[in-house]
C-alpha cells in the first residue's frame, strides 16, 4: 500500500512548500503503517481509502492535525516521521488557504 497525499487550491496543485525537515516538497507520504482501519479516535485518517482517493476540505483541517499529532506519537523515525510532518504542513497550509483541500491517493 503507497497512500501520497497532495494540497490543492481551486483545483490547482500547490507545489514547493516549505518542509519541515528543510527544503520544500509537494507530497506527503510513507506514513502507510500508520493509517488505521477504524479507529473512532482517527475518523479522518480511518477513512483514507488505500486503494482509492479521498479528498479532506479545509474545514477538516484542524482535526486532521490533531489526529496527526496523535499518530506522530507512533512513528518511527526517518521517512515515516518525516511523511507525517510533511502531511501536518499540507494541512496548516490547506487550513490556511481559502479553497483548498487535500487529496488523499492509495495505489
Amino acid at each position: 500500500m503507497g497512500i501520497a497525499v497532495s494540497l490543492y487550491r481551486n483545483g490547482q496543485r500547490v507545489t514547493a512548500l516549505a518542509d519541515p525537515a528543510g527544503g520544500h516538497f509537494d507530497a506527503a507520504g510513507d506514513f502507510d503503517r500508520l493509517i488505521p482501519s477504524f479507529r473512532n479516535d482517527l475518523p479522518l485518517l480511518s477513512s483514507v481509502d488505500p486503494f482509492g482517493g479521498v479528498t479532506v476540505q479545509q474545514t477538516s483541517m484542524q482535526a486532521l492535525i490533531a489526529e496527526v499529532n496523535s499518530l506522530l506519537r507512533d512513528a518511527r523515525p526517518g521517512p515515516e516521521q518525516r511523511g507525517l510532518l510533511r502531511l501536518r504542513a499540507l494541512a496548516e497550509a490547506c487550513a490556511a488557504l481559502a479553497g483548498s483541500e487535500l487529496l488523499f491517493r492509495g495505489d
